[in-house]
């Protein structure tokens, strides 16, 4: 984590990476059926389908990084 990664606001940062992942979930889905499901659509879907794992799996990375930046400060 940078310095400048680490003041960023945590909730901003969370809904920037959320909107991420459901813009290339349309992306994907879209392509599939052969037009643009929308946005809502891939909201719902990406919410229901993904994001649990997804949310577990950034409170993982986070505790690693937490870990790893406490160790080097020892």
């Amino acid at each position: 984590m940078t310095l400048n990664r680490r003041y960023q606001d945590p909730l901003a940062e969370f809904d920037r990476s959320t909107a991420e992942e459901i813009k290339k979930y349309k992306w994907i889905e879209s392509e599939k059926v052969g037009k643009d499901i929308g946005w809502e659509r891939a909201r719902q879907e990406w919410l229901q389908k993904h994001f649990p794992a997804w949310k577990h799996q950034r409170w993982q990375n986070a505790i690693a990084e937490a870990m790893q930046s406490d160790a080097s400060l020892n």
